[in-house]
This record gives structure tokens, C-alpha cells and sequence, in this order.
């Protein structure tokens, strides 16, 4: 089963993040990752979520709790909770679509 990161929080400052982006991408294509979504102008439709909102998408749970856990990730991550606020990660596993 495919496992996803999900990411919601608030950009606090624009070019700090982008240094997140440009640290993050190579760490997230060599644990198999692929970004799905990535918005700056999310729509909330229901709650009180953050602005930006990120889906990943990996082979498995485990392969995504790699990527999380690897000290490559590990030593850029404050690039992303140095830049914004109010935000929440989890670490979820998909489901196969239909055969």
C-alpha cells in the first residue's frame, strides 16, 4: 500500500521556504517520494487550516517514516518549522485503487 505525508501550516516567510524546497526535493525523490500537491492558496471548506497544504506520495508507510526519520531530512527540516507556523505532518497509508 502506497503511504502519504500530508502537511498543512502556515508560510511565514516566502524565501526561507524556498530553501526548504530546493534542500527537501532531491532527500524526497531518493526515499521514492512524489509530490502530489503542493498549495499555497488552500481552500478551506471545513475547520481552521494553515494556508499551504503538501500530499507525498511514497511506496509504502515505511518507505515515507524513512524519508521523516532519514538524518538527510532530519538536518534541512528547520528550513520548513524555521519558516512557518501553525502546522501539522502525519504520516498515512493509502489505499490501492481498483484492478
Amino acid at each position: 500500500m502506497p503511504g502519504y505525508i500530508i502537511a498543512h501550516y502556515k508560510i511565514t516567510d516566502a524565501e526561507g521556504i524556498g530553501n526548504y524546497v530546493e534542500a527537501v526535493m532531491p532527500i524526497l525523490t531518493a526515499h521514492g517520494g512524489e509530490a502530489l500537491v503542493v498549495d499555497g492558496d488552500s481552500q478551506v471548506m471545513e475547520g481552521d487550516a494553515p494556508h499551504q497544504s503538501v500530499v507525498v506520495k511514497f511506496p509504502s508507510v515505511e518507505a515515507a517514516k524513512g524519508f521523516y526519520n532519514s538524518a538527510e531530512y532530519q538536518a534541512v527540516r528547520h528550513f520548513r518549522t524555521d519558516n512557518s507556523t501553525a502546522g501539522s505532518l502525519v504520516i498515512v497509508e493509502g489505499v490501492e485503487g481498483p484492478e
